[in-house]
């Protein structure tokens, strides 16, 4: 007979809607630099202020609580104040695959009921293409790198006040709807309520071992946020920790090397396909990646003989967080 295992009550888990993670770290650490993306960096208060006042832009444009709005984007600043202000607005963020065809952006879109998708300029072109199938109205508003486009993210943020929704529910109602990938057929919505994405980021902050992060770490953020990975064990925990996020959008291992050694990463969140670059790569030996402390793999399976050659590799321990 398999032991019973006494689980701990999930009780002492904090009730609250998952845009007070960025309004709490606002107020801990105001002038911390909380994103690094390219040659721009965001304070936690700047993410709060814009979080805050995308929120009201999207009341103006009638969003109400329930509403879904869609993120269809790479890594970037834009994608995580878009993001806690969809949160903050009493909408449910509805998170796409930014290597989406037309047919898998159409379907989700469609199938969520997506009113508004905030997109990235780089997959405009595709999204319009996505539109012809797509039977429901949708509006876009842009993530363009001249902020003073007009209609765009940053333009709307501009001229909009802020706003916070004050009816939310945490436990019942949703904060999140990411689509699965480990699935037959289309994808499938995956319903997380706000008390849902909050719990896990405590567990997360949580760790023993030097898993969790801190206010002093830096985390490279280069698994897309679209998926749970990214979200909830990169992006909400390192803003809940006060840890500085570095933004990458699309990997590249030059790149990937060059953003470690440059801003000095401390912990590497990451699966094991990277973990297999960097055991083969031969640039990794003229890097100094020394500021890695810790790294943790998730995902998928890693063997125990590519664990212990990564760690050779960084110098540090390694984990596995799948399973």
């Amino acid at each position: 007979m398999p032991a019973k295992i006494k689980r701990p009550s999930l009780k002492p888990y904090g009730v609250y809607p998952v845009h007070d993670i960025l309004i709490k770290a606002s107020l801990k650490f105001p002038d911390k630099t909380a994103i690094i993306d390219g040659d721009s960096s965001y304070t936690f208060s700047e993410l709060e202020e814009y979080s805050a006042q995308f929120s009201g832009a999207l009341k103006t444009l009638g969003v109400s609580k329930g509403d879904r709005v869609g993120i269809l984007a790479p890594n970037c600043a834009e994608f995580v104040i878009a993001f806690h202000g969809i949160s903050r607005s009493g909408a449910i963020v509805s998170t796409l695959n930014s290597g989406y065809r037309e047919r898998e952006i159409a379907h989700q879109v469609e199938d969520s009921g997506c009113k508004i998708l905030v997109v990235h300029e780089s997959l405009s072109e595709i999204l319009n293409e996505a539109k012809k199938l797509i039977k429901n109205e949708v509006r876009s508003i842009a993530i363009t790198s001249n902020k003073a486009t007009r209609g765009s993210f940053w333009e709307l943020l501009g001229q909009s006040e802020a706003y916070t929704a004050t009816n939310i529910d945490p436990e019942n109602d949703l904060a999140a709807l990411p689509y699965s990938s480990g699935t037959t057929g289309l994808s499938k919505g995956v319903m997380l309520s706000h008390f849902n994405v909050v719990s896990n980021v405590e567990q997360i902050l949580g760790l023993s071992g030097g898993a969790s992060m801190a206010e002093d770490d830096v985390i490279l953020v280069h698994l897309p946020l679209f998926h749970i990975y990214g979200m909830n064990v990169l992006m909400n925990p390192c803003i809940a920790a006060g840890s500085t996020q570095v933004m990458m959008g699309r990997f590249d291992m030059e790149e990937f090397l060059s953003l470690i050694e440059s801003h000095r990463v401390t912990k590497l969140f990451t699966v094991p396909p990277v973990g297999l670059g960097l055991s083969q790569y031969p640039g990794v030996a003229s890097r100094d990646l020394s500021c890695i402390k810790f790294a943790m793999f998730g995902a998928a399976p890693l063997s125990s003989e590519l664990q212990l050659k990564i760690s050779e590799v960084l110098n540090c321990p390694v984990i596995q967080g799948y399973g």
